[in-house]
């Protein structure tokens, strides 16, 4: 859906001085000095008003602001900075979703990916702008199925074209959480989940293997365990696909190597998955339901030399 161009452009009614209000105040936007902040907060305070005015003296609507606010990032990404235009459409879109706009948060996302898929080519920031979108997307209720899965999928798509491996497996397995959110129960697909999370794990073997490619020596398992946690995350939650074999293999895989000949000594490593392991003690020790659900995982510490 489109929201810009066409209509009346006076939304503010007139002020006392002749001039449209709705002028001067884009005016002041495409001027710069704005304070989206504002002016989002300002939208759910009008979608939040129970009157009805109409007249000259009618009161803007969240759409109103929304399309103002549209076309001051058009202006604002053609500067150009591009990451601030980005992280404005995506501050737009969480607007909109609190006010039950699905069309139009819909277009400040689509604008979004465009901007990010035209404009934004350094490694670095695509990496935090591709956060920042999953970051978003995860707090947004108002899609139906299939813009949110329209969604999602260019999501993933995004994570898995990264330039470095790393940052490749984070952003796929921060993809996870899209699938599974706890205050939706129609937003909890356990497969998706787990198609996330092995993914990454196959980025991340990946990773490991460049790294003794070019090195003559492994490199840091921390992606691995941080995979694990995911998993351990994701088992708390009741994701099905996600079951003691699974996590237990991958405790094996890291113990693997972590032992191997030609591993790199890396120290926070160590330390990330000695805490990770005392975890799994520590929900062992709780007793009770905790406890039987964590007990058939075997995660005995052991201190590397």
């Amino acid at each position: 859906m489109a929201i810009r161009g066409g209509g009346d452009k006076r939304i503010f009614g007139t002020g006392s001085d002749g001039k449209g209000f709705g002028s001067c105040y884009r005016d002041e936007l495409v001027g710069g000095w704005v304070d989206f902040t504002f002016h989002v907060q300002l939208v759910r305070r009008l979608q939040s008003q129970n009157e009805n005015v109409s007249g000259e003296e009618a009161a803007a609507t969240p759409k109103d602001i929304f399309q103002i606010l549209m076309q001051t990032i058009e202006a604002l990404s053609s500067v150009p900075v591009p990451e601030l235009a980005l992280g404005l459409y995506l501050q737009c879109a969480e607007a909109a979703n609190d006010c039950d706009l699905e069309p139009v948060a819909y277009e400040f996302f689509t604008q979004a990916y465009i901007l990010y898929e035209e404009e934004i080519s350094d490694s670095k920031a695509q990496v935090t702008s591709i956060h920042l979108i999953i970051g978003t997307l995860q707090r947004m209720h108002v899609f139906g199925v299939e813009n949110r899965d329209t969604l999602t999928h260019k999501a993933t798509g995004y994570s898995s074209k990264l330039l470095k491996k790393p940052d490749q497996c984070r952003a796929v397995y921060a993809c996870s959480h899209l699938f599974w959110l706890d205050e939706h129960n129609d937003m909890k697909d356990g497969e998706r989940v787990m198609l996330c999370l092995k993914r990454a794990l196959r980025i991340a073997n990946a990773a490991q293997q460049m790294a003794n490619a070019s090195r003559g020596s492994s490199g840091s398992v921390v992606l691995f365990i941080e995979i694990l946690n995911k998993y351990l995350y994701f088992y708390e939650k009741g994701v099905l696909q996600v079951t003691i074999d699974s996590i237990q293999s991958l405790i094996e895989l890291i113990k693997q190597e972590m032992s191997g000949e030609n591993t790199t000594a890396d120290l926070s490593a160590d330390a990330f998955f000695a805490s990770t392991l005392r975890y799994i003690q520590f929900q062992k020790d709780k007793g009770g339901v905790v406890a039987e659900k964590y007990s058939p995982i075997k995660a005995e510490f052991a201190e590397t030399s």
